[in-house]
This record gives structure tokens, sequence and C-alpha cells, in this order.
């Protein structure tokens, strides 16, 4: 999660609800971003990084984007979009484990 302050952590929700993480690519809209680089360092899965201070995607298969949300929480401007859903068919299968619990801080 790179080097965030706990008020900037903050922002980052919790998902009490499977319902709410919404797994894909980001979108960004580079009219509205500032280059901050909140994005990058929130992201738990390294896919964004800064080129000429615009987030960029990694190419698919180096690392692949959870759709965890962190991203789109923290950015300040709002310029950050989850789309595009995975289709998890064919590569997992699906086991059922009991209740998904909160993870551990």
């Amino acid at each position: 999660m790179g080097n965030l302050t706990f008020s900037e952590k903050r922002r980052i929700p919790i998902y009490d609800d499977p319902a709410q993480i919404n797994n894909g690519r980001v979108k960004v809209n580079y009219d509205t971003c500032t280059g901050c680089g909140f994005c990058a360092k929130a992201c738990p899965a390294d896919v964004l990084f800064l080129e000429n201070k615009h987030p960029q995607m990694r190419p698919p298969g180096v690392n692949e984007c959870m759709g965890c949300g962190d991203c789109m929480a923290i950015c300040p401007e709002d310029a950050i979009v989850l789309t595009k859903g995975y289709e998890y068919t064919g590569y997992f299968k699906t086991i059922d484990r009991g209740e998904l619990l909160l993870p551990r801080l």
C-alpha cells in the first residue's frame, strides 16, 4: 500500500458485502486527474503506475487487477472508475468455504 498516511488509509472502504466488490479494469478520466499518485500507492496488486504524472495499468498477464476499488476510493478527484468485469468461469473452481470475514488490519 505504499506510504499512505493514516488519514489517507481511512478513505479506503472496508467491504462488508462481497457484492460491493467489482473486479475489472481501471478507467481514468485524465481531464480531472491531477497525477497525485494516491491510486498507485493504494493498489495492493501493484497494477497502477504513474507515467507522465498519469496512472496507467500494467499489461494483462503482468499483474491482474483484483477489483478491490481502493484506487477509486482514495482518488480525491473521483477520476477513477472500475470497468469490465473478469470472467472467472474456466479459471477457478468455486468451493464453499463458509462465510467471508473482514481482513485483519
